[in-house]
């Protein structure tokens, strides 16, 4: 079955759709019409969020870090109190700028599943229902999005598509509630993306 232009334009709207991470690195990979275990999802995208992530301060969590670090500032102020108020709590309103406070974090790797449907009848097909990612959407013009929001299971975010007359683009309509996916899966996945990255795979 081919493809409506209106399909590919918003295939390619998921690529960059709000990205975890806002950085000018390249964290985001995508791939087109790739292969999951249930069969072929239309969108799938890699990237990377933070996995792990927390702010500490170098007074009142002296233990978490080196013995150097708490060193240069001891001469100066109390470990264990804010330098602030003399408070033992941290406040992210209060600490937020602070040149004690430290961002703590571990990169992972989260895979998202997008599913083009046009109108009701291909959202009502059995096909095309591939979801096996962290985050999951159906991607549905605007005035589908109401009609099916009643019908997609609680774990499956709704992106609206919307077009005016000097712009377009995705909306969210309904989130996507997160899902752990095993190492094995994102490896499948991972490995049946690159194949269309290295050799431009079609698959009919």
């Amino acid at each position: 079955m081919m493809e409506t232009e209106l399909t590919k334009r918003i295939k390619a709207l998921t690529h960059h759709y709000r990205p975890k991470l806002h950085t000018e690195k390249r964290t985001l990979r995508w791939a087109d019409e790739v292969w999951t275990p249930s069969g072929i999802v239309d969108s799938i995208r890699f990237e990377d969020y933070y996995e792990n992530e927390e702010y500490l301060c170098r007074l009142l969590d002296a233990e978490r870090f080196s013995k150097k670090e708490p060193y240069l500032t001891e001469h100066r102020h109390e470990p264990g109190k804010c330098f602030r108020d003399g408070s033992t709590e941290q406040n992210a309103q209060k600490c937020r700028g602070c040149v004690l406070r430290c961002h703590n974090w571990r990169i992972g790797m989260m895979v998202t599943c997008f599913e083009v449907k046009i109108t009701y009848q291909d959202f009502k097909s059995r096909n095309g229902h591939n979801f096996h990612g962290n985050e999951n959407y159906y991607c549905v013009p605007k005035a589908l999005a109401a009609r099916i929001a009643g019908e997609v299971p609680a774990h499956i975010g709704i992106l609206a598509y919307f077009e005016g007359e000097r712009q377009y683009g995705l909306r969210q309509f309904k989130p996507a509630e997160w899902q752990e996916v095993s190492d094995q899966t994102k490896v499948l996945l991972l490995y049946n993306a690159m194949k269309k990255w290295c050799d431009g795979a079609v698959f009919v």
